[in-house]
């Protein structure tokens, strides 16, 4: 984690608990804010590296603030936390949602995920972003944290798609061996895989089975 990293908070003028104590626990400097123009000016001045709309503390669904930083400053991460039952399809100008109720730790994750995605090299095919350092995938607006082996059998998909990988090149370039006494290992990781990206897994249109050859990472839509 970056504990020099500033974070901009927007919540309420007097929040019920605020988020302050915890994230500067972490480290972060924290940047406080309670409006649209108070999160502008601070964001504007200082450059904070994400910004945190607590819309659970304010007397707004944090939205309009979301747009005017997303306007103002296109590359900042912004995560909305909002309450339970907002859809995440109907949010555009955040990259991230984290529904309440959730615990510090699942915050704090969430926002180390973000940070951390901005460092070192990104993978970004489609809809699929992932950081094979810090194994972080982003589908649309929602994250993950892979297992090692997920994020490189992952990897070299999105580092070939379109392309049919052969059960030889993967295990080859995978799980660095050239045995191929026994694939079930591929397959389990493949229907793992599946149920990540799919929203069907039992009917794979990204992730799809090459009949006696192998696999290949589908993008077209439809």
């Amino acid at each position: 984690m970056n504990t020099t990293a500033v974070i901009l908070l927007v919540e309420g003028a007097r929040p019920a608990s605020s988020l302050v104590p915890a994230l500067e626990g972490k480290g972060y400097e924290v940047l406080r804010a309670s409006n649209s123009k108070e999160a502008l000016s601070q964001a504007r001045t200082h450059g904070p590296a994400l910004a945190v709309v607590n819309s659970t503390s304010l007397h707004t669904d944090g939205l309009k603030i979301c747009d005017d930083l997303r306007g103002a400053l296109a590359q900042l991460p912004i995560l909305l936390i909002v309450r339970a039952g907002l859809s995440a399809d109907s949010v555009t100008c955040a990259d991230v949602i984290l529904h309440r109720p959730f615990t510090l730790r699942k915050l704090f994750n969430r926002v180390a995920q973000i940070l951390s995605a901005d460092s070192g090299e990104v993978v970004q095919v489609g809809r699929f972003t992932l950081n094979p350092e810090s194994r972080y995938l982003r589908i649309d607006k929602n994250e993950y944290h892979l297992t090692p082996m997920k994020a490189r059998l992952l990897e070299v998909f999105l580092r070939h798609p379109g392309e049919v990988l052969s059960r030889e090149f993967l295990m080859k370039n995978v799980w660095r061996t050239d045995y191929l006494g026994d694939t079930r290992t591929i397959e389990v990781h493949i229907r793992w895989l599946r149920e990540l990206i799919e929203d069907d897994p039992a009917h794979p249109r990204h992730l799809q089975t090459i009949r006696g050859v192998g696999y290949r990472l589908n993008l077209a839509p439809g």
